[in-house]
């Protein structure tokens, strides 16, 4: 039976080909790959695909349940015509069983039906007594919740903050405190989900709007997963930055109410615990939290939304979404969230028989190496050592001798991983090699660690909180420890240290204000946590724990990094506990990477049955030129290759080529180029030359900032010079990079993107150590698969870049590749099918002006929507 889709409006044909492919690629249980360029409306069609899936799941689940049930009831009713009495009682024992499960399963089905419903009548009612009720009791001022009269960490007297920061192993956590203390396990009944991941929140709100657009919006469930970095409301927790730092600091909060408060029988205080100091949160209120659950549940809220209502329901939006996951129905989530093990298992994500949609996927790849790797930076160890030096030295008296073994341990560790990059810098300065790469096993000979047994060193430093207490000690006593560590008498230093963290109370005043004074100050010492440093190193520790064959260190002087080759393995273990997952992007090429990814097969052959989908665009191929230009105006071949490209023919002939399509282009025109370093060189050139000053007269010049605080002060620039066009100017020319803040997620509709330049072809740095080692690894594995991997690195970067200009159904773009080796077959074939259909390949620079031209002049008098 053919589903109905409810689309918001009429759909074209490549969203109803996308929904019915997407709604049987579940129902069968199988993996898919679809594959449906930017602007067709791909985010829609999902979510009307998959929920309608969704809904009819839902429908027949109940409709068979009710069978099943009447079946068996009219079984249990006609008479056995066994001979055996015996038999007949035991079979009708066991199918009174049967329906007894089956009735309850859908007893819970239809009670959790009406639960909702009385929930939306809750909200509803509370939302409408509002501004009766509400606002009539908040009339009286009241002190902001934020100024709360608890006492903060960093208030309190010396001797009680000293103990707070004092090692003690006995504080290790019992897992009370873990994240999911406010999740109820309800293994029985779990509801369907669907699980839609994309590569950034902002993508995810995107999603929330979309779904808003459809009839879904009032009978889904629909919660937004993040950490608490984003969804902190506390501004004691939440400026600081680090996201373990703001954890850590949450679960103590909790811990005030749950701890410094217990009572005897009588109801007499009987222990007031260290973390009593630390004020509790405000916000941590499960009443209120349970308000902005059940509001986050009926109202479909993106991720601002919700912090929003967070704060004006006095609630916490992080628990309040980890509260709303069992509820929920469709589960929106980053990248990052799916593919570690650590954030699965956090987030309590039940990913067993449930749906997993995975958008953007062109990113999935990094997202998993990202995951899987663990850098730490030499000033992260340089400034964790020199604190936790000075720790132990200030409490070396009060520690155990346990805990003083374990903490002397690690500081060996931390220093052999000093001495070997000082070793790689002093090899470095001799053969100019960058950074050099070892298994794990070399490393852990080559510092000098390998008769150490690691992972009981990163356990105790977890259970018993050293980040945490460290990170407090630097902010107590940083400014201090950096004078005194600069200082070459180091007996004398820290007499001078102990001296002067002993001076009596009234002066405490004073040292503090000294210290926010010189917290400014730019050195290494006062600009890196201990805290935050401290966590990297613990990441990097475990990674090496894990001792796998695949994993390899890189060591510059710099820092460190823990690389693991091959991350794959580390997804089939989300892919085999999903009902079905469905990867889906702008351009898959090439597919075999993520049908290697997903373990997929054809119908004979070995791994899970999946379906490739390639959608057109609703651009046809009047909308769209493309352009491989082999050559510029002065007859200059276009290679950019690393050696060539920063030749001045080669500049001058850029040059040349963006003032002719100022010239002929109405509107905006975006010129990648593949680095910031080139974009700057280009700049300048053009500037020495005269020929921004030639192209600032028909088009005004922007340039992408590094900064990304200033991308949407520059569009907003960029799109006000494209809209004006007055004092002759025909719009603005967008100099960005390829792989930077603009090539990726933004939308250059209509006259924000009539053309697309994508000056060279945008390789890694093939000289680069951890690159080379993924290619030696990929050639062992499979030969000349490494050139395969090199390549697509590129061209999915130039496909990004591609796809920010045609948007919709009547919009239509110039796309300009700049270099001759955009018309090799193999690159070709690795474009946007719906580029394929007009490029023009070898072209010279008069075909291609003449291509162009004509191709404006058809759509002159064109009206966009």
């Amino acid at each position: 039976m053919e589903p109905v889709f409810n689309f918001p409006f009429e759909p074209y044909d490549i969203q109803k080909k996308f929904m019915k492919e997407l709604y049987f690629t579940i129902d069968n249980r199988e993996i898919g790959i679809f594959e449906s360029p930017t602007g067709t409306g791909k985010s829609l069609s999902i979510c009307c695909g998959a929920l309608q899936w969704l809904k009819d799941n839902n429908i027949n689940t109940m409709e068979n349940l009710k069978k099943e049930i009447s079946d068996l009831k009219q079984s249990i009713s006609q008479k056995s015509q066994a001979d055996d009495w015996l038999q007949e009682e035991y079979n009708k024992i066991k199918l009174n069983q049967t329906l007894a499960t089956l009735q309850l399963k859908l007893d819970r089905i239809m009670k959790r039906e009406e639960s909702f419903v009385q929930m939306r009548n809750r909200v509803m009612k509370q939302k409408t007594n509002t501004n009766k009720i509400d606002n009539y009791f908040n009339k009286a001022p009241k002190k902001d919740i934020a100024e709360d009269d608890g006492k903060d960490i960093n208030d309190v007297p010396e001797e009680t903050e000293d103990d707070l920061l004092i090692q003690e192993h006995s504080e290790t956590d019992d897992g009370s405190d873990k994240d999911d203390e406010t999740v109820e396990e309800n293994e029985s009944e779990a509801i369907n989900k669907i699980y839609i991941s994309s590569r950034t929140h902002s993508q995810l709100s995107q999603f929330v709007g979309e779904i808003k657009q459809t009839i879904f919006n009032d009978t889904t469930r629909v919660v937004t997963l993040a950490s608490r970095q984003h969804y902190c409301i506390n501004s004691d927790v939440n400026k600081l930055k680090n996201i373990n730092l703001i954890n850590e600091r949450c679960l103590d909060m909790q811990k005030v109410k749950s701890k410094s408060t217990l009572t005897d029988d009588s109801g007499k205080a009987v222990k007031k615990t260290k973390t009593a100091s630390c004020k509790a949160c405000p916000y941590y209120n499960q009443t209120n939290i349970t308000k902005l659950k059940e509001r986050l549940l009926v109202d479909v809220m993106d991720m601002e939304e919700l912090v929003k209502c967070g704060k004006t329901l006095k609630a916490c939006p992080y628990y309040a979404a980890r509260m709303a996951l069992d509820e929920s129905e469709v589960v929106l989530i980053s990248h990052a969230g799916i593919v570690s093990s650590g954030a699965r298992s956090g987030m309590s994500l039940k990913l067993k028989d449930n749906v997993l949609i995975l958008d953007e996927a062109h990113g999935l790849t990094a997202a998993l190496e990202n995951a899987h790797s663990a850098p730490v930076a030499s000033t992260q160890l340089n400034s964790v050592k020199t604190y936790l030096q000075f720790y132990i030295n200030k409490y070396r008296a009060r520690l155990s001798s346990k805990n003083l073994l374990l903490l002397n341990q690690i500081q060996f560790v931390l220093g052999k991983l000093l001495n070997l990059l000082k070793l790689q810098a002093k090899s470095t300065s001799k053969d100019g090699d960058d950074a050099k790469i070892f298994t794990v096993e070399d490393f852990v000979l080559k510092a000098e660690i390998d008769h150490l047994n690691l992972r009981p060193l990163v356990e105790f430093c977890r259970s018993s909180r050293l980040a945490p207490k460290l990170h407090g000690f630097s902010m107590r006593y940083g400014q201090q420890i950096i004078e005194d560590a600069s200082t070459v008498d180091t007996k004398k230093s820290f007499k001078n240290f102990l001296s002067s963290i002993s001076k009596k109370k009234e002066d405490k005043v004073e040292e503090k204000v000294q210290l926010e004074a010189k917290v400014n100050q730019k050195t290494t010492m006062s600009e890196v946590s201990a805290g935050s440093g401290l966590y990297a190193v613990l990441d990097f520790l475990e990674m090496l724990c894990e001792r796998s064959s695949l994993g390899r260190v890189l060591v510059r002087e710099v820092g460190l990094k823990y690389l693991l080759l091959e991350p794959r393995e580390r997804f089939d273990e989300v892919t085999k506990q999903c009902r079905s997952v469905i990867v889906a992007g702008g351009t898959m090429e090439p597919i075999s990477e993520f049908e290697a990814l997903l373990g997929m097969r054809s119908k004979a052959g070995e791994g899970r049955v999946g379906r490739v989908v390639r959608c057109g665009h609703v651009v046809g191929r009047e909308g769209v030129v493309g352009v491989a230009l082999a050559s510029g105006p002065a007859g200059v071949t276009l290679n950019f290759s690393y050696s060539n490209r920063e030749s001045t023919q080669l500049l001058d002939e850029v040059g040349r080529i963006l003032r002719n399509i100022c010239g002929v282009v109405p509107g905006g025109v975006i010129c990648f180029v593949p680095s910031y370093s080139y974009e700057d060189l280009l700049f300048r050139h053009l500037d020495n030359t005269g020929a921004l000053l030639a192209i600032g007269k028909k088009k005004i010049v922007f340039r992408e900032p590094k900064s990304a605080g200033d991308v949407d002060q520059v569009l907003q620039k960029y799109a006000l010079a494209v809209n004006k066009r007055d004092g002759g100017t025909n719009g603005a020319l967008l100099l960005s990079v390829v792989g930077g803040k603009l090539s990726e997620g933004l939308n250059f509709s209509d006259d924000l993107g009539r053309c697309v330049l994508v000056v060279g072809m945008p390789y890694p740095n093939v000289k680069s150590a951890e690159l080379q080692e993924k290619m030696k690894y990929l050639d062992r594995v499979s030969p000349g698969s490494a050139s395969v991997y090199y390549e697509n690195l590129c061209m999915k970067a130039v496909n990004q870049c591609i796809g920010r200009a045609v948007r919709h159904a009547n919009d239509y773009a110039a796309v300009v590749l700049m270099d001759e080796r955009f018309s090799r077959a193999s690159t070709i074939r690795a474009l946007p099918t719906f580029l394929q259909d007009s490029l023009i390949t070898n072209c010279s620079f008069g075909q291609a002006m003449g291509s162009i031209a004509k191709f404006f002049s058809r759509h002159k008098h064109k009206k966009t929507s």
